[in-house]
């Protein structure tokens, strides 16, 4: 039984014959049910769920370290996930994103950080990768935090920072699952947000071989 908790013009709870209301973070939805379920599987069907599934899986190796931190406070009635989702879809044919200078990580007012030189870590699957202290962008700080994402694109083994770095250190450390190898090439992705978060940066992209 459907409830109208804000009367006939309000919100709809539960289910009316084929119509169902819910609500989502407090906005009032009205969804239809499909008669039947197909699974229908034409070439354009098909390969949008490859993207689909490649998007999803890139994107939960980064949710909770630099999704969430740089998009949920700017997603409009939407989570940070699905903003990402939505804008870097059409980019995975395959599972690492082609172009991959397209990938967007954050979109904001601050100018891009991009990842100059690229050096193994203390340990086989750790690089530290660096990036400029200074830039000429009025909205940067010295205490800004740097986010950061690179792919092995021998491997594609996806690494996240240990944690975001100040922008005044000019290097960030970042932890893969798989040991890197002397040679192999690295997709580097970074983007900054102001300390307190109300502002966020462009995405940076450099294709480092660290040494």
């Amino acid at each position: 039984m459907a409830r109208l908790p804000q009367g006939i013009l309000g919100g709809v709870l539960g289910k009316v014959g084929n119509v169902v209301g819910s609500s989502w973070k407090g906005i009032p939805i009205l969804k239809s049910r499909p008669l039947s379920v197909a699974n229908p599987r034409t070439t354009k069907q098909v390969a949008q769920r490859t993207k689909m599934s490649n998007t999803v899986a890139f994107a939960q190796e980064i949710l909770s370290s630099v999704i969430k931190p740089l998009n949920d406070r700017f997603a409009q009635q939407s989570s940070g996930y699905n903003d990402f989702v939505r804008r870097n879809i059409h980019l995975f044919a395959l599972p690492q994103p082609s172009p991959a200078a397209d990938l967007k990580i954050s979109v904001g007012k601050m100018s891009p950080v991009i990842a100059t030189v690229g050096t193994e870590g203390a340990a086989p699957n750790v690089l530290n990768f660096n990036f400029p202290t200074t830039i000429n962008d009025p909205f940067a700080s010295a205490d800004d935090e740097i986010y950061c994402v690179a792919q092995n694109t021998v491997t594609g083994d996806i690494g996240v920072q240990e944690s975001p770095a100040l922008r005044s250190t000019g290097e960030i450390i970042v932890n893969f699952k798989d040991d890197w190898e002397s040679g192999e090439k690295v997709n580097v992705w970074m983007a900054a947000r102001r300390v307190d978060g109300t502002i966020v940066g462009n995405t940076g992209f450099a294709e480092v071989t660290p040494t």
